[in-house]
């Protein structure tokens, strides 16, 4: 059996084996789309852009050779990316175990809050990813909330 063969069975195997998840993960998606228009539950409760924004995004671009694009919105995207190709490499093409994922995704998250951190302190309220989501819960159910956040971020 072909190489390309092998990799497909496999990740046939795999659709057939989270198909569910997809599908929730999809209507979640549509429901706040439609209900609050962003996706981050972040965002959505509390307006503020969590340590991931962007990072759909980023990946997006990394993955379509827009470099630029992607290190705008969210550089550790680069990391995300290769480690999903390095995922993908081994378990579909190799039909291995990938080594290693638990470490190097902990690795990129202390890299995410680190530069989440950096982000907030230096640019927000700014320019999406690190912007203010104007309408979230805590905005809707707290008088002088979005002032309260915005004074506060700003200085």
């Amino acid at each position: 059996m072909s190489r390309l063969r092998q990799a497909l069975l496999r990740i046939g195997r795999d659709v057939r084996a989270y198909w569910m998840f997809a599908l929730a993960f999809s209507v979640y998606d549509i429901l706040v789309q439609l209900v609050f228009d962003a996706f981050c539950p972040v965002a959505i409760v509390t307006g503020l852009p969590c340590p991931g924004c962007g990072m759909t995004r980023a990946v997006f671009f990394f993955v379509t050779g827009q470099i630029g694009k992607g290190w705008e919105m969210n550089p550790i995207g680069i990391g995300w990316t290769a480690l999903a190709a390095y995922f993908c490499m081994m378990r579909y093409w190799l039909g291995k175990s990938p080594r290693g994922l638990l470490q190097a995704g902990g690795v990129l998250t202390v890299c995410m809050v680190a530069f989440y951190v950096y982000r907030m302190y230096r640019y927000f309220p700014g320019d999406a990813p690190i912007c203010y989501t104007e309408g979230c819960v805590l905005e809707r159910l707290l008088p002088g909330y979005r002032t309260f956040i915005l004074n506060y971020f700003a200085g």
